[in-house]
C-alpha cells in the first residue's frame, strides 16, 4: 500500500485559490507569473500583472481574499503543458518545442509518452 502524498501548505494555498477563483483563472494566473512569488494588494488596479493575467473580476476576487499575502505560483504545469501543446500542434517539430520550453527533445518525447499512457489508462470507475 502506498503511503498518502502530504499536502504542502503552497499546495494547499493553491488549492483555496482554485476554489476561490476558479480553477482556470489559477491556470492562467501560473501561466502569467509562474516561478515567482506574487504580493496581493488590497486593491489590484488594472495595470497590475495579477489583473493583466485574469482579469479584473477574478483579480477583486483575489485580493478580497488574500490581500496581503504572497502566493508562491508553480511554473512547472504551464511550462509541461506547453511543451506537449506545441509537439502535439504540428506547428514545431520536437526539437523546436525543446527549445522553446527549454526542455530537451528526450524531456519532450518522455512528456509525450506519458500524456499518452494517461489516456490509455482505463477509468477503473467509469460506469460499464
Amino acid at each position: 500500500m502506498n503511503a498518502p502524498v502530504p499536502i504542502t501548505a503552497a499546495a494547499r494555498q493553491l488549492e483555496e485559490i482554485a476554489q476561490v477563483i476558479g480553477q482556470g483563472n489559477l491556470f492562467a494566473l501560473c501561466k502569467a507569473l509562474g516561478g515567482t512569488k506574487v504580493y496581493v494588494p488590497a486593491a489590484i488596479g488594472h495595470n497590475h500583472p495579477i489583473a493583466a493575467a485574469i482579469g479584473m473580476k477574478a483579480a477583486s476576487i483575489l485580493a478580497d481574499h488574500y490581500f496581503g499575502t504572497q502566493i508562491d505560483l508553480p511554473k512547472a504545469g504551464a511550462r509541461r503543458a506547453r511543451a506537449i501543446e506545441l509537439a502535439k500542434s504540428g506547428r514545431m517539430t520536437i526539437a523546436e518545442a525543446a527549445l522553446a520550453t527549454d526542455y530537451t527533445e528526450r524531456r519532450i518525447y518522455q512528456l509525450l509518452a506519458a500524456e499518452k499512457a494517461d489516456e490509455d489508462q482505463l477509468d477503473l470507475f467509469a460506469p460499464r
